[in-house]
């Protein structure tokens, strides 16, 4: 890991700033929509179960390695650790959470991750899924108390245990093309151009269902193309509630970021990266994002 990642100041605009522009863009893409300024939900309760109860106070977000880890090479050997990524952003003692790509070599195979950290407590309760030979469903969710993770992932850090002000989101009946979060990205990227303003957050699927993917172990030979990794993907259809932790950017200013990331977990067992809701007549989204303060870039790739 580069013991010098790059920052990225990012533009931070007020919640109330973005509170309409949220809301207009996402009346676009669905049917029924809700955006107010409030404080963040406990995340140690029930469905969240996370190791901190809030979020969003002086955040930053890590991305690190990325897609370049997997193409034209495969960078299998990368491994990071959360905690090394909290000092890098110098919050030694955060709360750290997000999409990324699990520990195969913990886990025994490749598996998707929510990163779940609370270095103020020493407390980890990474979700996994992975498809372990045999296992019926084909996937199967995990948590792990393990801060490695490899090739890849996008985090937010923040203070632990504060109920910081964040951007609450519902809406329902998707009548656009767009996913939940990629239509918040979207909306940010036409209204600030090429200011960067990245958010960082938690979202309920509350009903209907999403496509989504679990990695599978990795082939004897390297991918020949980015349209083969799609194909090397096993895809499945997975049920509400999801709890989702999602990352992105309306605007990279040159430095690989990963535009927007999310991977789901649940209490019934279903979990992965998530691409769309299948279910338009019937999804219901409740999200809660903050806006980050900076990106530190590590491992650009």
């Amino acid at each position: 890991m580069s013991s010098t990642p790059v920052v990225i100041e990012t533009l931070k605009p007020s919640y109330s700033e973005l509170q309409p522009i949220v809301e207009s863009g996402l009346k676009k893409n669905f049917k029924n929509v809700s955006v107010e300024v409030t404080s963040c939900p406990d995340l140690s309760i029930e469905p969240f179960r996370m190791t901190s109860s809030g979020f969003g106070e002086k955040l930053v977000i890590a991305d690190v390695g990325g897609i370049g880890n997997l193409f034209p090479k495969i960078h299998n050997e990368k491994e990071f650790d959360l905690k090394e990524i909290c000092n890098s952003c110098k919050a030694p003692s955060s709360f750290v959470f997000g999409p990324g790509a699990g520990p195969w070599n913990v886990v025994g195979r490749n598996c998707e991750m929510v990163a779940d950290a609370n270095f103020a407590t020493s407390k980890i309760a990474t979700k996994i899924a992975s498809l372990p030979p045999g296992h019926s469903p084909p996937y199967k969710m995990a948590v792990i108390d393990s801060p490695k993770f490899n090739l890849m992932a996008n985090l937010a850090v923040s203070e632990p245990g504060v109920a910081a002000e964040v951007l609450h989101c519902k809406c329902s009946v998707r009548v656009g093309k767009d996913n939940f979060p990629e239509t918040i990205r979207k909306t940010l990227a036409e209204h600030y151009g090429k200011r960067c303003v990245s958010l960082a957050g938690i979202f309920v699927l509350r009903e209907g269902e999403a496509k989504m993917h679990v990695m599978p172990d990795f082939p004897g030979c390297p991918f020949t193309s980015l349209e083969e990794i799609n194909k090397w993907l096993k895809f499945f259809t997975m049920k509400a509630p999801l709890i989702c932790a999602s990352v992105f950017h309306s605007y990279d200013p040159g430095h690989k970021l990963r535009m927007e990331h999310t991977h789901c977990y649940s209490n019934h067992g279903d979990a992965g990266h998530y691409h769309y809701d299948t279910t338009p007549e019937t999804v219901a989204y409740e999200g809660w994002f903050a806006a980050a303060e900076k990106i530190f870039r590590i491992d650009e790739m």
